[in-house]
């Protein structure tokens, strides 16, 4: 069995770090990146990833000053819900436009660290009235806690894709295989 690229493509132009990927034009193809994989820093550019990070597509072309590139398993443009911030690498879920309108999409919140372990606090250990209700308090918050927190872990399950690009109205999310 032969391996085959997908057949749905998406490329894009974007600048390159000049520090792990090189322009030359005595090079093959004007780079030795040429045909490597490459991923997005944190100030928009593509660069080479180190061993075990994720990456985001393989380069086509280099010039002196931003790379061409396929995006891995193609992309799509969808519409940032109102007030929504985006981050390369961020999954989504639906989101809120202008007049509460559907359609539109949101990074998931990372939930919070489930607690080690839940304090032993027992109503019986106390003797009087407000220690009980005051235990019973804490174990009740305790619980209502882990529960957001378990919820915030469900909600992040539902999240779909990885930002690959963003400006204020869109983001270019990809999908993987």
């Amino acid at each position: 069995m032969a391996l085959k690229e997908h057949p749905f493509v998406v490329t894009t132009s974007l600048p390159h770090d000049k520090a792990t990927i090189h322009y030359d034009v005595t090079q093959k193809n004007r780079s030795a990146a040429v045909g490597k994989v490459y991923r997005i820093n944190a100030e928009g550019k593509a660069e080479l990833p180190a061993n075990g990070e994720a990456f985001d597509g393989v380069i086509i072309a280099v010039d002196a000053t931003q790379i061409t590139a396929a995006y891995l398993f193609g992309g799509l443009r969808v519409p940032i819900a109102n007030g929504a911030t985006v981050a390369r690498g961020d999954k989504l879920v639906a989101g809120l436009g202008p007049s509460n309108a559907k359609g539109y999409v949101k990074a998931v919140s990372a939930p919070a660290a489930l607690p080690a372990d839940l304090a032993d606090i027992s109503g019986s250990d106390v003797g009087d009235a407000a220690g009980i209700a005051t235990a019973d308090n804490a174990e009740r918050g305790q619980i209502n806690s882990v529960s957001a927190t378990v919820s915030d872990v469900v909600d992040a399950l539902k999240g779909k894709g990885s930002v690959l690009d963003f400006d204020t109205t869109h983001a270019l999310l990809a999908f993987g295989g």
